[in-house]
């Protein structure tokens, strides 16, 4: 599904994220947008990019006006590699963008403006409109936005943002709002680059760093489960035995057999 929609953005600075694409162009008066640490100011010449799941904050400053363009992330183009519009439309999204807009885009969004302020009702003209203007950007700055055959994740900012929250449940979309990337396209990515799903590799982290804690300290099985996000010591215990083939005792009695030795 694809919405357009003419609105003023608040004045007061708000924060969120949404499982939908987004395209924001501005048409009267500023706003701004911070994506992940990209700043980038709304006018009649700028518009930004927002994947799904990406937090970004934005106010806009006296009599602003944008339009807004929603595209659902099941949206055909986003999906089906045979579509045609899928390697125009997947690179755009891949990561929050500032784009300039040229002189002829300026001119098409203002025209298409008039068109849907004028035909509020029309939503079939909307949505025709709303497609004209994400088809010309997208075929502007795919030359710049190529789809890459073996992209490289930052696997050390990964892994840090997972050792830091090992204690709390940590979903794809949290992973991949950790390097500014669409939660799809961060499950391609990561698969390629690991040869795991995101989960598995967060089960992975999990397991290793309790049992770290239980050679080097003398903390509880409870508070280890605790630490490393487990709900309980018998879930620790279950994922333990089903992934290493051994449970929290015995790793800790083989530690104290081996410093026997």
């Amino acid at each position: 599904m694809l919405q357009a929609n003419v609105i003023s953005l608040p004045q007061n600075v708000n924060r969120h994220k949404h499982t939908h694409y987004q395209l924001v162009l501005g048409l009267t008066g500023t706003a701004e947008i911070d994506m992940c640490g990209l700043a980038a100011r709304l006018d009649v010449s700028h518009a930004c990019i927002v994947p799904t799941e990406t937090f970004h904050d934005f106010y806009g400053r006296p009599r602003n006006h944008v339009l807004v363009i929603d595209l659902d992330q099941d949206y055909p183009a986003f999906l089906d590699s045979h579509h045609p519009d899928y390697d125009l439309l997947n690179p755009m999204f891949e990561r929050p963008q500032l784009v300039t807009l040229d002189r002829g885009l300026q001119q098409l969004t203002q025209v298409s403006i008039q068109e849907i302020q004028w035909a509020q009702d029309d939503r079939a003209l909307r949505h025709h409109l709303a497609c004209s203007i994400i088809r010309c950007l997208s075929r502007r700055i795919s030359p710049s936005v190529k789809r890459q055959k073996s992209p490289v994740l930052d696997m050390h900012r990964i892994d840090q943002f997972i050792y830091k929250h090992l204690h709390e449940r940590i979903c794809i979309s949290d992973l991949a709002g950790s390097i500014c990337v669409s939660e799809r396209h961060f499950h391609e990515l990561f698969k390629q680059a690991t040869n795991q799903t995101p989960h598995q590799y967060v089960i992975r982290a999990r397991l290793d760093y309790a049992k770290r804690l239980m050679l080097e300290t003398n903390l509880s099985i409870a508070e280890i489960s605790q630490k490393c996000g487990f709900s309980s010591q018998s879930a620790l215990t279950n994922c333990m035995r089903k992934h290493d083939g051994l449970t929290p005792k015995q790793v800790q009695k083989r530690s104290q057999q081996s410093d026997r030795m």
